[in-house]
């Protein structure tokens, strides 16, 4: 198991000084995004010369790309919505090939039009999962012809909203190339919850899902889900690492939701945590 960090969260004029930013944070991996590169997530289309600065940049730093966000809102309620982003996403996948990244993330969707990371009462509604699964089948299929993985992210606010409905998704959708992030801080409430209940949801999540587990994240979670660094929050960290090697997950652990300010107390705390287990 290896950390890595979300690439935007240093916010840098070029991709070089992104990377570069990554690397001195101590960290031999990223997700990438390509508003690093000013794109949108799902473009029309991706500049041989960006592609090109970017695995020039990846060369130099040594710096991993682990995965590339791909979210879109796939239960958005206008079909159209719906269908525009699946149009694109062949663009995408074409991208990732390109600097060698194996792995693109993806929300399930809200019925949400505005904010797809938002929660409305009808995600938990047949004709939701409906409109999810057949977008997360389809994308599938494209990332199959490319010869890439996804990973779907479980989220309380989403038509996903627990372990459980995600390895129902899985076994439905019935794809190799579907895979989940595994992110305790969007798996619980902290609301509703307590130090035992936590610790239950992240063990019975990381059974569940088990190999299937293709990426962590790494996000703090606080009462008022405030952007903290890992360590300054509610979630044990122990366990979660714990967790993740029971489930046999050996892939990248992705610190997000902080500061730059913050990212190196995150560092030394997870560092900290993957030292004392013997797996750095």
């Amino acid at each position: 198991m290896q950390l890595g960090i979300f690439a935007k969260t240093f916010a840098r004029p070029s991709v070089e000084e992104t990377l570069e930013a990554v690397a001195g944070a101590g960290l031999p991996a990223a997700q990438f995004n390509l508003s690093v590169l000013g794109l949108p997530t799902l473009p029309h289309a991706v500049p041989a010369e960006a592609i090109a600065a970017t695995r020039e940049a990846a060369a130099r730093t040594g710096v991993g790309l682990a995965a590339i966000s791909g979210a879109f809102n796939t239960a958005h309620p206008d079909p159209a919505v719906r269908k525009a982003g699946v149009a694109r996403f062949p663009v995408l996948c074409e991208a990732a090939s390109a600097l060698d990244i194996p792995l693109i993330t993806l929300s399930s969707g809200t019925r949400d039009p505005d904010d797809m990371w938002r929660y409305h009462p009808d995600n938990s509604s047949s004709a939701a999962w409906s409109d999810s699964r057949d977008s997360l089948a389809a994308l599938a299929a494209i990332a199959s012809e490319h010869g890439l993985k996804l990973a779907v992210e479980p989220e309380h606010t989403n038509v996903l909203a627990t372990a459980a409905l995600a390895r129902r998704m899985l076994d439905e959708v019935g794809s190799p190339a579907l895979g989940v992030v595994f992110d305790a801080a969007n798996l619980i409430d902290p609301d509703q919850s307590t130090p035992d209940g936590t610790l239950s949801v992240i063990t019975d999540a990381a059974r569940l899902l088990g190999p299937d587990i293709v990426l962590g994240h790494a996000k703090e979670l606080t009462s008022r889900r405030r952007p903290v660094p890992a360590g300054d929050g509610i979630l044990p960290w122990d366990a979660i690492v714990d967790a993740l090697d029971r489930a046999g997950f050996t892939g990248t652990l992705v610190i997000h939701g902080l500061s730059e300010a913050d990212v190196g107390r995150a560092v030394r705390t997870l560092q900290g945590v993957l030292r004392d287990k013997h797996r750095t």
